[in-house]
């Protein structure tokens, strides 16, 4: 029963929001143009990169205090955000189904949240007469927590993942791998503390013991970090404490995603991808040898390789020493090759042929390596096989 929901939930269609746009129009022609979202994706990388350039050098806590680079700047990018949510507003056939699709809802958000940063402080200032004074209480707070919004913009990136399938992908599997990940992170914490008391113990009164672990949560700092990010030691323990204490649970969880999470994840991609490479470089190898040295046997024994094989030709050619050693060679066993010949030409004299060209031989040869993996091919081809020798037995039948 479960698994034929599974099967039912998978054949429904994929969701698009595109089933919600009007049919013509020309609001939905410009949400559908891929154009459009190529342009949207490019401003947005634009507009992160941008986020740094304003971290760094605008130091003014509202706009209207900004360099007037920043204030044109910020104003473009809020003009594209809005019109760009406009166009797909307009795009909906029922305007109720916008709220439906989550990438609108998010970007609706975060284009509120860039419209009162920069548009409302701007009819405030220049409309409404009102001064946004350094320590100036209620008001200024509301300014900077805006400012600190302006790092929801970050989500826009998330628009890749429909982009770039591979981030899907990705995602995906450090969502699958959270848990064991998990477990191995409570299990390093486990050995941890475990070290940490005995150590604690051990060290006692001594020069290193009031160096490194003076009480239990600093030998676990101690050996959590020299076991995990020992090039990184120094900087984890600047922040461990003080008023910057905060910051020390968020780099450790950056290190952790970053550093073990995602760099093991490459690692596992690359070994994959070496193996995937090998195997057809392997399979390359093979096929360019066996055909190679085919045709240089075939040519000395007087046949040409352009003339189609019929099956009794074939019948001669394999029991050639030469020609069996390189079949061998390439993992067929030559008495199975004999025996599927009947399944093998079958197709070629149901059609009329002369007789098999010889890549289509090459490509039947190999298939019959035992290395091969079993397909939904080789149960067809098995079933074909055992058709023909039914028939045959009941022609033989027929005659007795």
């Amino acid at each position: 029963h479960f698994k034929e929901k599974a099967r039912e939930a998978a054949m429904k269609p994929p969701y698009s929001v595109f089933d919600f746009y009007y049919s013509t129009g020309c609001s939905q022609a410009i949400a559908r143009s891929p154009w459009f979202e190529y342009v949207t994706l490019l401003i947005v990388f634009l507009n992160a990169a941008w986020m740094a350039v304003d971290m760094d050098l605008n130091t003014a806590t509202v706009i209207t205090e900004a360099h007037p680079a920043f204030l044109i700047v910020e104003n473009a990018f809020c003009t594209y955000f809005f019109l760009e949510l406009l166009i797909r507003f307009a795009a909906f056939e029922k305007k109720c189904n916008c709220l439906r699709d989550g990438w609108f809802v998010l970007d609706l958000i975060l284009v509120l949240l860039y419209v009162l940063d920069t548009w409302l402080v701007l009819v405030l200032v220049y409309g409404g007469g009102i001064r946004f004074e350094p320590g100036g209480g209620s008001m200024m707070s509301i300014m900077r927590m805006l400012r600190m919004a302006k790092l929801c913009r970050l989500t826009r990136l998330a628009r890749l993942l429909r982009a770039v399938p591979e981030l899907v992908i990705i995602v995906k599997g450090i969502g699958f791998a959270s848990r064991s990940v998990t477990i191995f992170f409570l299990f390093w914490t486990l050995i941890t503390y475990a070290f940490a008391i005995a150590i604690r113990e051990l060290t006692e009164n001594t020069e290193v013991g009031n160096l490194y672990f003076r009480t239990v949560p600093e030998a676990m700092n101690t050996l959590l970090l020299q076991g995990l990010f020992p090039e990184s030691v120094q900087l984890l323990d600047s922040i461990s404490g003080g008023a910057t204490w905060y910051l020390w649970p968020l780099t450790v969880f950056f290190l952790a995603l970053v550093s073990l999470t995602v760099m093991y994840m490459l690692v596992g991609v690359l070994v994959e991808v070496v193996q995937v490479v090998a195997s057809v470089e392997k399979e390359s190898l093979a096929v360019t040898f066996m055909s190679s040295e085919m045709r240089h046997q075939l040519m000395k024994l007087g046949w040409s390789p352009e003339q189609p094989i019929s099956k009794s030709e074939f019948q001669r050619l394999v029991v050639e020493r030469p020609i069996a050693r390189i079949i061998h060679a390439v993992g067929v066993d030559v008495y199975v090759l004999c025996e599927m010949l009947d399944l093998i030409f079958e197709e070629v004299e149901r059609e009329g042929m002369l007789g098999m060209p010889f890549n289509m031989l090459m490509d039947n040869i190999l298939s019959l390596r035992g290395s091969n993996p079993a397909k939904v091919k080789d149960c067809l081809r098995q079933f074909k096989m055992f058709k023909i020798i039914l028939h045959e037995r009941h022609e033989n039948l027929m005659k007795s």
